[in-house]
């Protein structure tokens, strides 16, 4: 089929809830690229609903937005995937997927891309279209863990069971660490213990005793930070997972967090920690993450697809119930 009779639709946010699924161009495969078309692409619960919410900071996203670039309207989305049906003319040897390869791309919702080659990350067939809008937050995920240095034996508090605190708390149970994770919803207390959570609690019930090795908040309040620090234990570590956008909230930083003499991390997945870089790249990191993404255990995170076209009120249910879902999936029919 010629690419000019492909259909092209796109996602765009046009202000604070208020999103729209427009019909765009197709684009074209140029040198160094391919083009690809959508299988599924996942909302995130995080960025993305402050995007939705109008509550994140201006610029929005540093990494693509000019100073004093407005809000809206924009397209977003970073966890797409996709099949290749095109090739851009080779450019400088660039090795680019053939044709039929199946690609993840930190892109927009939107029917095709045309994507660098090195953008687009070949992900095996034998994983699932849906699980592998996964493999942001699992890098997110893996980033936060390494940024924790959780090990073997330790005790660990997650709070927050949106999808990166789920994965999250995956990870550092496969890692040896005895998880406890404190999520108001059952469903997400549910999904926790399936994947390897030794305890799953309604924060109503938890009692923070100041024993936690490692502390992660990951529920995207910052009010939050509070009862991190109330579980840590003496020299433990607190690593931020969450994006707070514009939002703040006092944090007491007085005698139990200077006695305890207790670390806060920011964790952020745009780069390799420090200790790991001088032999980790983000090509090596994405494919521990392909790995990783071969489990089936993580389907349990995967709610039923939406139709593309039915993504205005996917948004409008995730934010009028932002704590009962896990993986929002987008699919293109």
């Amino acid at each position: 089929m010629p690419t000019d009779a492909l259909r092209a639709r796109e996602l765009w946010f046009t202000g604070p809830r208020a999103v729209e699924v427009r019909d765009g161009a197709p684009p074209h495969a140029g040198p160094g690229q391919v083009l690809a078309r959508a299988i599924a692409s996942g909302i995130s619960q995080g960025t993305e609903l402050l995007l939705f919410r109008g509550e994140g900071p201006t610029p929005f996203d540093p990494s693509l937005d000019a100073p004093g670039a407005p809000t809206y309207p924009r397209r977003y989305g970073y966890s797409w995937v996709g099949e290749v049906i095109a090739r851009g003319r080779s450019l400088n040897g660039t090795a680019a997927p053939e044709i039929g390869t199946r690609v993840f791309a930190l892109a927009p919702h939107g029917d095709l891309h045309a994507l660098d080659a090195a953008a687009a990350r070949p992900i095996p067939l034998a994983i699932p279209a849906a699980r592998a809008v996964l493999a942001a937050n699992l890098e997110t995920a893996v980033t936060s863990v390494w940024d924790s240095g959780a090990s073997i034996g330790d005790e660990v508090v997650v709070l927050g069971g949106g999808v990166v605190g789920l994965l999250t708390t995956w990870l550092a149970a496969r890692a040896g660490a005895s998880v406890r994770l404190v999520e108001p919803s059952a469903r997400r207390r549910a999904l926790g213990r399936a994947l390897g959570a030794a305890a799953a609690v309604d924060p109503a019930d938890d009692e923070p005793r100041a024993e936690a090795d490692v502390v992660f908040e990951a529920t995207g309040t910052p009010a939050a930070l509070a009862w991190a620090i109330a579980h840590a234990a003496t020299e433990a570590l607190v690593v931020v997972v969450s994006f707070y956008g514009a939002r703040s909230a006092s944090v007491p930083l007085g005698a139990d967090f200077h006695r305890r003499r207790i670390a806060l991390r920011a964790s952020q997945v745009s780069a390799v920690p420090a200790t790991r870089a001088p032999r980790w790249t983000l090509a090596r990191r994405f494919d521990l993450v392909r790995r990783l993404l071969q489990d089936p255990v993580l389907d349990v995170l995967l709610d039923i697809p939406v139709p593309f076209d039915d993504a205005p009120r996917a948004y409008a249910r995730i934010d009028a119930a932002p704590g009962e879902g896990a993986q929002a999936v987008l699919g293109y029919p």
